[in-house]
């Protein structure tokens, strides 16, 4: 063999093993790390900052809102809890750790501890939603925020244990540190089985309505931590399947007017109550896509929802043919998982289709006898309208059993309609 040139196995291994040193480089400034941590973290900046600044009671304060979750998890869960809310209170962008440094107990710690919370002072640590999008070596994950797009190297021998415990996740939720070489976790590691960033952002807005974009989102993250900590509840829920077709509500709404809804038979099963038009798509109506669609008259607005991805592009697909031009890319992707997460963690109902509950059987039954009475109101004012008198709303509304105000405008049209067929 010529002398400096290589081999093609060469070739190939020279490169593994110059990973293999640079990991195992990363790894001793992980370890190194870790070490430290433990010794200026849990064993005096936890009990400093408590003591200092009441944070032990603070986070108590936080996560007393939450106790229905927390007792389901026992008092280690708890406590671990308590502490990653702590000490990311002390090492968060603008954080108690850059106070600390100009105090006099702080400035007697040795060197080497000192330059290191220097360091996580101008590195701050931070939550982050990321998916892994590769594992380059042993405990070591190729991360990507899934908020922030950015990409990052972590370490955390953890997440093994996890997977192997309760199988794959499809998002991570951990609240990590720099160390120079890449980033590692510090407290409890939650890993998703079944939420996904849209699922993930539906909950940032039941949290905190004002929320509008990712940006938004992450600030509250790291603002307000605490609610989303709670998102462990469901990290063990599965995707439901049905069908083959994994389920998803999937939801749209438009302003929209449809002047003749009775053409769109031929494409959708038609029912009506309350000023409400509700479509149901055939073939897609029933499970497991449930691919419906409300008309609201008054408002204007079209609703097109769905139980699978599948079922919402068929159904866009179906009202477009009408002259509509509905987007396929929806306002909601929420998966049963969150929707039911969600509830138990903010302790309330979360209907997103109110719509529907107008076509179930007893709402039918009262709007029955809502029509009979506005039947009867017509009746009524036909007689006032042929007399060439002005119907006289209130006293009519008032005789039939009628909230005007809550029909107003109906009964408005009602008349009007009637007053264009008497001149006819």
């Amino acid at each position: 063999m010529l002398t400096g040139i290589k081999s093609f196995d060469e070739q190939l291994i020279s490169p593994y093993l110059l990973a293999m040193e640079d990991f195992l480089k990363i790894k001793k400034a992980c370890d190194h790390n870790t070490a430290l941590s433990v010794a200026i973290l849990d064993r005096f900046l936890l009990s400093y900052a408590t003591e200092k600044d009441k944070l032990g009671k603070e986070a108590d304060q936080k996560l007393q809102a939450y106790r229905h979750i927390t007792d389901r998890f026992g008092r280690q869960w708890y406590d671990m809890l308590k502490s990653q809310y702590i000490i990311h209170r002390l090492m968060k962008d603008g954080g108690l750790i850059t106070k600390y440094l100009k105090h006099s107990t702080i400035n007697n710690l040795e060197k080497e501890k000192l330059d290191w919370m220097a360091f996580q002072s101008a590195n701050p640590w931070r939550f982050s939603f990321a998916e892994i999008k590769e594992q380059p070596e042993k405990d070591f994950y190729q991360m990507e925020d899934v908020f922030t797009g950015e990409n990052y190297l972590l370490y955390s021998p953890s997440i093994k244990d996890i997977i192997d415990r309760d199988g794959d996740k499809e998002l991570w939720f951990n609240l990590i540190g720099f160390n120079g070489s890449c980033w590692q976790t510090y407290g409890p590691l939650s890993g998703y089985a079944s939420f996904s960033p849209d699922d993930i952002y539906f909950f940032a807005t039941e949290v905190n309505p004002m929320i509008e974009d990712e940006g938004a989102l992450m600030e509250d993250v790291q603002k307000n931590p605490v609610p989303y900590m709670m998102l462990f509840a469901g990290s063990t829920q599965q995707p439901v399947v049905h069908e083959g077709e994994t389920l998803v509500m999937v939801i749209s709404e438009e302003k929209a007017s449809i002047p003749q809804v009775q053409e769109m038979e031929q494409a959708f099963n038609i029912s009506y109550t309350g000023g409400v038009y509700r479509l149901g798509l055939h073939e897609r109506e029933a499970s497991p896509h449930f691919a419906v669609a409300y008309y609201n008259e008054k408002e204007q607005t079209i609703q097109a929802t769905a139980l699978t991805e599948k079922g919402f592009e068929a159904i866009i697909d179906a009202l477009n043919k009408f002259g509509l031009s509905m987007d396929k890319i929806a306002d909601i992707y929420l998966r049963p998982s969150m929707q039911q997460t969600a509830q138990e963690i903010l302790k309330k109902e979360i209907e997103l289709m109110p719509l529907e509950l107008l076509f179930e059987p007893d709402a039918e039954e009262a709007s029955d006898q809502e029509l009979k009475k506005l039947d009867e109101l017509a009746r009524l004012a036909v007689t006032a309208i042929t007399s060439e008198r002005e119907p006289n709303l209130e006293a009519l509304a008032a005789e039939v059993g009628i909230d005007l105000e809550s029909n107003r405008f109906v009964v408005e049209k009602i008349i009007s309609d009637l007053k264009e067929k008497v001149k006819k």
